[in-house]
């Protein structure tokens, strides 16, 4: 992808955009936020029933890259906040500043929603944990394919403040997929939101941590949607955004990033959690497992353990 500015007033801002298939697009946007009102191109279609998913999908990373560059170039406020790589980049610093009793305090909910599809799994040890939220009566498919959101919201000092209620997402019909809100949250944009499937992790501190690589993972995704490769750090395996995960499986030019075992040149997984059990477990687990293996395939048995005091 490559930009230019091509002019600039008191409000908007021009931008000719290359996409990776060596198409040019103007894209014209408003310089408070965003907001695109004027685009054109000569390299696909108009209307986008007319186009391939993959012309779509250049015309889209294209859209996307132009607010990327305006923000990288001028400073403007041109990319919403979940599509943000350097936003969510302090969110996810915050999260990972937590102590294990702030985990707790904005996140203990949500764990016991995620551990309560294992009471019956006699592999992870749930105690008496509860659901809190009963699941939608006219979900249309197995339990363990809802996902659960969390919106997160920073203070002036980008530490985290407060979180959403838990929100539901689930389908009643293929391709008919509904979110449910739950609880209270302000009344602004959030800085954040982690997306999680259910996972056997029966602590604070390592739901913290997949918490935090969940949202690396986002991070990445806002790269690769505007048609760039993330910084190295972002070179990750993994769920991330959901909604860019269905583009993953759809649209060929796209490997499967969200898929742990995936064989991307230059991509790893990289989930190396804390854990409630002693680093001397934890060393000698390591140690013996299949060298092949991430450090979180070695060491997830003792993960899903709670250990008594």
């Amino acid at each position: 992808m490559k930009g230019h500015i091509i002019g600039e007033d008191e409000k908007d801002i021009g931008t000719k955009i290359t996409d990776n298939a060596n198409n040019v697009h103007q894209i014209e946007m408003h310089k408070s936020n965003g907001e695109i009102y004027a685009h054109e191109q000569d390299g696909y279609a108009d209307k986008s029933a007319e186009r391939i998913l993959e012309e779509s999908e250049h015309v889209s990373q294209s859209r996307r890259y132009a607010k990327y560059y305006v923000y990288k170039e001028r400073g403007h406020e041109t990319l919403p906040w979940n599509l943000h790589p350097d936003r969510l980049a302090t969110a996810r610093a915050a999260v990972e500043a937590l102590s294990t009793a702030k985990t707790e305090q904005f996140f203990d909910e949500l764990l016991e929603q995620s551990l309560s599809h294992y009471r019956d799994d006699p592999s992870v040890d749930t105690g008496d944990v509860s659901r809190p939220i009963e699941l939608p009566d006219n979900m249309s498919s197995h339990e363990n394919t809802v996902m659960y959101e969390q919106e997160l919201y920073l203070d002036e000092n980008d530490e985290l403040e407060t979180v959403s209620g838990i929100i539901v997402s689930y389908y009643v019909a293929k391709g008919d997929k509904r979110k449910d809100r739950h609880g209270d949250a302000p009344d602004r944009d959030p800085d954040a939101r982690v997306e999680i499937s259910p996972v056997p992790i029966v602590a604070a501190d390592p739901l913290r941590d997949y918490l935090s690589y969940n949202l690396r993972c986002q991070i990445r995704d806002c790269y690769l949607v505007m048609g760039i490769e993330p910084p190295e750090t972002y070179k990750v395996l993994g769920p991330g955004q959901d909604r860019f995960t269905i583009k993953y499986h759809h649209i060929d030019s796209y490997p499967e990033y969200h898929d742990k075992n995936a064989n991307i040149p230059g991509y790893s997984y990289d989930f190396n959690p804390s854990s409630p059990v002693p680093m001397s477990e934890l060393a000698e687990a390591a140690l013996t497992g299949d060298k092949n293996e991430p450090l979180y395939e070695r060491v997830r048995d003792l993960l899903f353990t709670r250990k008594s005091d």
